[in-house]
């Protein structure tokens, strides 16, 4: 019996913001009442990073849609990483990751990674990973929701500079 290794691949698009010199190639940002924007003050390695900072209560992000269509299946191990820097200031405030399944009739799943990262002052990298549940439509392939999220209390802010973006399918 032969057991087949399943090849990783990278599907993240411009996950490090550099390409046509930060433009924001591949990606959707969302102000929803915050800021959501390529960062060339903030960075970890090359010029650019994304900056995601809630104004109030707001919930800003930035998202890759239907990545992967035709790669990604049933059964899969998606692994998010990608490094981080910034902070929560107030109550209430949020730093989410979600990953969605794309299917023919919509959404298939929503996975809200927790643990979240943790912001600080300094760069760290935060990693998940997420098997695509059996019979699952990804037929349109995954999205990636990064966003920073602050209800309504008073005092709340959240901003968090993201670079080096990578959605792995099936990492070793």
């Amino acid at each position: 019996m032969y057991l087949l290794k399943k090849i990783p691949v990278q599907i993240a698009i411009n996950g490090d913001f550099e390409a046509n010199d930060g433009d924001g190639s591949g990606w959707a940002f969302f102000a929803n009442g915050g800021t959501a924007e390529v960062d060339n003050t903030i960075n970890n390695g090359g010029s650019y990073s994304a900056k995601i900072a809630t104004n109030g209560a707001s919930n800003p992000g930035i998202k890759q849609e239907r990545i992967g269509a035709g790669v990604v299946a049933a059964g899969d191990v998606i692994q998010v990483q990608f490094d981080h820097i910034g902070a929560v200031g107030g109550d209430g405030g949020v730093f989410n990751v979600l990953l969605f399944g794309e299917g023919a009739e919509g959404v298939s799943f929503t996975e809200n990674f927790d643990p979240r990262p943790v912001l600080a002052e300094s760069w760290s990298t935060f990693t998940a990973t997420f098997t695509i549940p059996d019979g699952t439509d990804v037929s349109q392939g995954v999205s990636l929701l990064i966003e920073t999220v602050c209800g309504g209390a008073e005092g709340c802010t959240v901003s968090a500079n993201v670079d080096n973006v990578s959605i792995t399918v099936n990492p070793e």
